[in-house]
């Protein structure tokens, strides 16, 4: 067992200094990646002139296609419904009632 207990041993010291290592350097990185990141916030605002944000024009933006197709369906049925309401029954009466008139008159005929 003493030679299996030592590959063991040093295989756990090892592996436990690298893991240790990393998480030190990786709390470095971050601690200067902060302060890098600060820094050059500070120089851009004192070199660089303060940029005036624009107003965006208004755009008509569609939330999908989905969303513009029941759009869509709903515009051809407001639209077929439109059609329907506007017309005039009596008319319509009429003109089938003379067409029905001339075709019995050609048969009679």
């Amino acid at each position: 067992m003493g030679i299996i207990g030592g590959f063991l041993g040093g295989t756990i010291l090892t592996g436990s200094i690298a893991y240790l290592a990393l998480r030190h350097l990786n709390a470095n990185t971050r601690a200067h990646s902060t302060s890098l990141r600060e820094s050059r916030q500070i120089a851009d605002s004192i070199l660089l002139p303060k940029q005036v944000p624009k107003n965006r024009d208004p755009t008509l933006e569609r939330p999908s296609f989905v969303e513009t197709l029941k759009d869509t369906w709903n515009w051809e049925i407001e639209k077929i419904v439109r059609r329907v309401q506007g017309w005039d029954l009596r008319s319509t009466r009429e003109g089938v009632e003379d067409t029905i008139g001339n075709v019995v008159e050609k048969l009679k005929g």
